[in-house]
């Protein structure tokens, strides 16, 4: 199923997203992980896409997988690094070929040992000319990433969610956030946007659960340096150091802040689950005894 379909029937949505395993144990796991997973109703599955498309094949053979196997609409990631449009032009027939029908359109990070982007010959240079690429071909749903607190890049967070905004004009139907420790920074994109769009687009955020403070200024540098670790998550986190109590404190933490997004409005979560299931149950299992996210839908 389409996601700009299944969205229209659904005010909101719950997702899990995976990384394509390079071993077969850990194919194994994520085998494991996704029929654990599935059993909670998820709308929606989403595979990542190694830098310059180093896990091409292997997140198309994922996303082809879990669909086939769990009946779950399943996306796969595809950025702009080291493609040109001719090139996207005959993924897209692989994809399609393959039964996958959802796709997330990045720009994606420059290659290992690039310090900036810079598309190849006739190549996308932006994730907005990714969508209108994946638009006119006409045979998928395109989604596309937020940055709540502004993508690492730019000049500041207004420039970023402008940009987003063209994401969606250019025919995104969905945005997905890169993950956060506070609530605030999502809300405030989400008025400034809707200020700025005369709408409020549907954009679902995207929650990594803390495990401990060195894990999360850890996860920080390397991964998103423009996220900001809020003082109340130390409080809580840091003098518990690396142990068993500070990943149930980073659980109970997360939990409250999917809390807060969700009787705020946003419309469902999309937790990152690094192919283990345990911490994306168990925020599920809190919230639905909350009343705060809906129920399993059957799947058509």
């Amino acid at each position: 199923m389409r996601l700009d379909d299944l969205i229209a029937q659904r005010p909101a949505t719950l997702s899990f997203e995976f990384f394509p395993p390079k071993t077969e144990s850990g194919w194994t796991q994520l085998r494991a992980t996704v029929q654990e997973l599935s059993r909670l109703g998820p709308d929606f599955f989403s595979v990542t896409y190694g830098a310059g498309g180093t896990s091409r094949d292997r997140t198309r053979a994922a996303v082809s997988e879990i669909e086939s196997d769990t009946g779950v609409p399943s996306m796969a990631h595809l950025t702009c690094v080291g493609h040109s449009r001719d090139e996207i032009r005959a993924l897209l027939n692989e994809y399609a070929e393959h039964g996958i029908c959802n796709l997330l359109a990045l720009r994606g990070d420059p290659p290992k040992g690039q310090d900036h982007f810079e598309p190849v010959a006739d190549g996308c240079r932006y994730a907005s000319e990714l969508i209108e690429l994946i638009g006119t071909d006409g045979r998928f749903a395109a989604t596309c990433a937020a940055f709540p607190e502004g993508h690492p890049e730019a000049s500041a967070r207004q420039t970023d969610w402008q940009h987003l905004i063209g994401k969606f004009e250019a025919g995104a139907c969905l945005a997905l956030t890169q993950c956060f420790f506070s609530a605030a920074p999502y809300f405030e994109m989400m008025t400034w946007l809707e200020q700025a769009m005369g709408s409020r687009p549907r954009i679902v955020p995207g929650i990594m659960p803390a495990r401990s403070w060195a894990w999360a200024e850890d996860f920080v540098q390397r991964f998103c340096p423009n996220t900001q670790l809020p003082e109340a998550m130390r409080a809580v986190l840091e003098p518990l150091g690396d142990d068993d109590a500070s990943s149930e404190a980073g659980l109970a933490y997360t939990i409250d802040m999917c809390r807060e997004l969700l009787r705020g409005g946003a419309p469902g979560l999309h937790i990152y689950t690094l192919n283990k299931p345990d911490t994306a149950q168990r925020i599920v299992s809190a919230l639905r005894a909350d009343g705060l996210l809906p129920e399993p839908v059957a799947q058509s």
